[in-house]
């Protein structure tokens, strides 16, 4: 009988010991469960995003990123409901591999599980910045910014806006920068689109399409083939680019449109506002020198301060000015030999809105419709609101009228047969005025 109560007493012992055992360590880490169906639920250029079933005696969860051989902790939720967080700050066209625990918070102890499971993703590549120019004739030259992380490009060309009739070509070499499209129809456009693209566990993961940009098919010559049966108009705008929204209102009319305007820029302005410069050239703008900052006229205009010009707008947008208007109407002989110098044809004017006066978007508008004529060149400044506002009118209504809107070269070119001459100044479309003021 002693027997037994001393070992009823044992066992009575070690439960006591056994359980102020627990008491003083506090809850094994073997008391957290590994986190279960852990997952990646989406990806972008810069974050991936993960979710997880929750465990239900923990407090919260800890995120880690691989790197190397070792984890790091990049995120902590505390909220033991929250059942999937995102991670952001990644490098685009890269793979990361993710790890989540459970923890809890035992008095002054923190425990987390010991067991999990690792999760990958590849992050998206960054959407590519595509440009479409003719280069040759019939031909067309499709470039973008090369992504150096990717594994190549997928490249698509249509005439339809919504690229139901798409041909579709995969560049394989990501440190290719364009391809050509060549045996292509004159006066054909054609809208184009550029994605990047990565292979990830043998599964191909594509970037966002690019902004569509559209190009005309030259000649050989260089020009379009505008339709001379119909009627045409060069709108022209001087002094930008502008500080105040309007030249970027114009140029959403422009593309809105998909139609062309020749722009006379000063050199200064055109340093300090490459974005919009770089997206005249883009929408298939013709690009005009306005001298560098306007400050002399006549016969004070000097050759530096034509060439210097060209200089600033080609480092803004890579490309060289082909066209140039003097400051004024003022014209030189001085300034014809620089032009030609240049390559430049000089272009005045045959239709003025004086908007320059007026700042008044209804008497430029009326200016326009009630005056205008096939082949003239009509002279606006980008630097007003209110020409912004009386171009966005104007448009629909001309284009309505049967007006083709094309650049100062596609004028001359489509009403005098012949590509226009550096140094000649024209008036309209087949007027040469070549006298010095």
């Amino acid at each position: 009988m002693s027997r037994k109560i001393r070992l009823t007493g044992l066992v009575l012992t070690a439960v006591i010991l056994l359980a102020g055992l627990i008491a003083i360590c506090g809850v094994s880490s073997q008391n957290i469960g590994p986190v279960k169906s852990p997952e990646i639920v989406g990806t972008s250029s810069d974050s991936v995003k993960l979710s997880w079933k929750r465990v239900g005696s923990s407090d919260g969860y800890f995120v880690y990123q691989k790197k190397g051989d070792k984890f790091k902790k990049i995120k902590t939720v505390k909220d033991p409901q929250k059942l999937g967080c995102t991670v952001k700050n990644l490098d685009d066209s890269t793979a990361y591999t993710f790890v989540v625990k459970a923890f809890k918070q035992h008095k002054k102890k923190l425990v987390e599980s010991e067991k999990f499971t690792e999760v990958s993703a590849c992050t998206v590549p960054k959407t590519q910045n595509a440009k479409v120019e003719a280069v040759q004739a019939n031909a067309l030259r499709i470039s973008w910014q090369t992504n150096p992380k990717c594994g190549g490009y997928d490249v698509q060309y249509a005439k339809s806006k919504d690229f139901s009739d798409k041909e579709s070509i995969n560049i394989k070499n990501a440190k290719s920068e364009s391809t050509d499209i060549l045996e292509l129809k004159v006066n054909d456009e054609y809208n184009v689109r550029v994605r990047s693209y990565v292979y990830f566990n043998e599964q191909k993961i594509t970037g966002k399409w690019s902004k569509v940009v559209t190009a005309k098919v030259l000649d050989a010559a260089g020009i379009a083939a505008v339709d001379a049966t119909k009627p045409m108009i060069a709108v022209t705008f001087d002094d930008g680019p502008g500080y105040n929204g309007a030249s970027d209102k114009i140029l959403d009319v422009i593309e809105k449109y998909h139609i062309k305007a020749t722009f006379f820029m000063l050199g200064s302005n055109a340093s300090n506002l490459t974005k919009n410069v770089k997206r005249k050239v883009a929408l298939g703008c013709q690009i005009g020198n306005h001298t560098y900052n306007h400050e002399h006229y006549g016969k004070n205009v000097t050759p530096a301060d034509i060439t210097k010009a060209s200089d600033a707008i080609e480092k803004a947008c890579g490309v060289r000015p082909t066209a140039f208007r003097s400051p004024g109407g003022i014209t030189t002989d001085l300034i014809r030999n620089t032009c030609k110098q240049e390559k430049m044809p000089l272009y005045y004017w045959s239709l003025d809105t004086q908007d320059w006066k007026s700042r008044n978007a209804d008497k430029v508008y009326n200016a326009v419709i009630k005056n205008v004529s096939d082949g003239d060149i009509i002279l606006m400044h980008e630097i007003y609101t209110s020409t912004a506002d009386a171009f966005e009118r104007m448009v629909p209504v001309l284009i309505k009228k049967g007006y083709q809107f094309v650049t100062c070269d596609e004028l001359v070119a489509a009403k005098s047969g012949k590509k226009p001459e550096p140094g000649t100044q024209y008036v309209d479309g087949k007027t040469i005025n070549n006298k010095t003021s």
